[in-house]
């Protein structure tokens, strides 16, 4: 690596410390807890020297532009006392958190906004499906991301994309669509928010419908069980009267 690169690298580094601590309003804030929080890669914020192509430098600006809105719009404790009880509901609601703090900044700052719609639709446009036949093909986080990208940042999904929420798109809009004008006006309350996400994810009929084939299997499983050991408890007595 040319001495050249080596310090655009370096300045490129610098930029993003000094952008973290402007956003979320801590000149003292640990760079390294917002990598830490990064959600997609693991990617060290300090080694960048396998940032080779322009999308890498893109995703990794709305990637820290990200972690320094968490650390300024989310409180992990009102995050934590609204999480819901099904386990199948919390990325989905980690999803929905990520987006409102993200929304409140781009609001902030356009330059912020810039960087989180660039990566965005930079994502958006590198999807590729070509396998996608039914609603099992599709994880429902992926097709709530695509949701929350239309809804919240009227972001134009491409074919493939669209294909995919399309499959989940009926259950969202039933069960989220009728409360979207209040989460956009409680965006700065998290508590609300938060407490009505939770609401509306613990009450969607796919996960109640999921539940309720779990207990199905439980319930079929262990009657199989049961049926075993009544025919291990029928044998033993069978051979203690002969």
């Amino acid at each position: 690596m040319s001495n050249k690169e080596d310090n655009f690298k370096e300045q490129f580094k610098q930029a993003l410390i000094s952008t973290a601590k402007v956003i979320s309003e801590d000149y003292k804030l640990d760079v390294k807890k917002i990598d830490k929080d990064l959600s997609s890669k693991k990617l060290d914020f300090f080694d960048i020297t396998n940032l080779s192509h322009k999308n890498d430098f893109i995703r990794l600006r709305a990637q820290t532009d990200s972690g320094a809105l968490k650390k300024k719009f989310s409180n992990s404790e009102i995050f934590n006392k609204n999480l819901p009880n099904n386990p199948s509901c919390k990325s989905l609601y980690n999803l929905a958190e990520k987006i409102r703090y993200e929304v409140l900044g781009t609001k902030m700052l356009k330059g912020v906004g810039k960087n989180l719609r660039e990566n965005y639709n930079h994502k958006i446009a590198s999807i590729r499906k070509d396998q996608i036949k039914n609603k099992e093909d599709v994880p429902v986080n992926e097709a709530f991301e695509f949701y929350m990208l239309k809804k919240f940042f009227n972001l134009k999904l491409n074919v493939d994309s669209s294909k995919m929420l399309s499959f989940w798109e009926k259950d969202f809009n039933s069960s989220i669509d009728k409360h979207l004008d209040f989460l956009k006006k409680n965006l700065e309350n998290q508590d609300n928010y938060g407490l009505k996400f939770s609401e509306i994810l613990e009450n969607m009929d796919v996960f109640n419908s999921n539940n309720d084939e779990k207990n199905k299997d439980d319930e079929k499983e262990n009657q199989q069980e049961n049926k075993s050991e009544n025919n291990d408890d029928n044998q033993s007595d069978g051979k203690e009267d002969k």
